[in-house]
Order: structure tokens, then sequence, then C-alpha cells
């Protein structure tokens, strides 16, 4: 894990090279979900043991962030 061609400029080490080529930029219309404040749709998502849960049903009146995570560096 001395290879510095593996680790961003935040300190994230990657298995792989840090390279952009396979990378791109989103659009400037990119999509980015609802507005702050606004209902959540309703989502059925996978908790850490593959058991689907109903945030509607699992949250009730409460409120809720949902936070989507794809990795420490995109």
């Amino acid at each position: 894990m001395s290879d510095p061609s593996r680790y961003d400029e935040f300190g994230f080490y990657a298995p792989l090279p840090m390279d952009r080529a396979a990378r791109r930029e989103p659009g400037a219309d990119f999509p980015t979900g609802p507005e702050i404040g606004s209902a959540l749709p309703a989502v059925c998502l996978p908790d850490q043991q593959g058991q689907l849960v109903d945030i509607r049903q699992h949250c009730g009146s409460r409120r809720a962030i949902v936070v989507f995570h794809r990795s420490a560096y995109w």
C-alpha cells in the first residue's frame, strides 16, 4: 500500500491506481434528489442483514435522513 498512485488528494487508498480515464463529470442538469424538506418517495431498501425496510412504515411521522454513499472517491 505504498504506491502513491493509489491515493487520492484526501489520502483515501484505492485498490486500483487513481486515474480519471473512466470518469466523467455529470452534466449541468444532473439530478441530485428531492429538495431539502420534501417528502421522501415510497422506498423499500435492504438493511445490513438484507431485509427490506419500508422507509415510510419504519419512520412513521418522524423525520429521517437517508444517505446513499457509493464510495470514498468518485
